[in-house]
């Protein structure tokens, strides 16, 4: 029992990182700061609506609308934070927001954050399959038989 809250603390406290690393992105954008667009949208507002969505999914109660807020949420930054690290490993120009903020430009010493979100993302998957989403199928399958 006691696994499965130090699981859930770490999965709020990876998706409030992933959050608020976007909205400081975000931020940064909105004051000059590069952030890739897409459609002229700046993917970094995307990735911050995804995360929130994912915040959401963790807040309400409704085991139904978690999962479908979680999926959408995760999904649209998985695939975001997945081609944006391809693009960042075989582009030869810099293509994710860094740590430092801003693009990478010339400097190969600052951390692009689309493989942070990646790696997050990763984690947040496997520790919301373990928790919230288990419980949800545990109550599930409990209310069939």
């Amino acid at each position: 029992m006691k696994s499965k809250s130090i699981s859930m603390i770490v999965l709020w406290a990876l998706v409030l990182l992933g959050f608020f690393g976007g909205l400081k992105v975000s931020i940064d954008n909105f004051n000059g700061l590069s952030c890739p667009n897409i459609l002229n949208m700046p993917i970094c507002y995307v990735v911050t609506a995804a995360y929130g969505l994912m915040l959401g999914a963790l807040i309400f109660n409704h085991n139904g609308c978690k999962h479908y807020f979680f999926c959408i949420g995760w999904s649209v930054a998985f695939v975001i934070a997945a081609f944006a690290s391809l693009a960042e490993m075989f582009s030869s120009s810099a293509v994710c927001p860094t740590a430092s903020g801003g693009l990478r430009a010339a400097s190969s010493t600052v951390l692009p954050l689309c493989y942070v979100s990646l790696a997050l993302l990763v984690v947040i998957l496997v520790l919301f399959i373990q928790g919230p989403y288990k419980k949800a199928c545990d109550i599930y399958n409990n209310t069939i038989h």
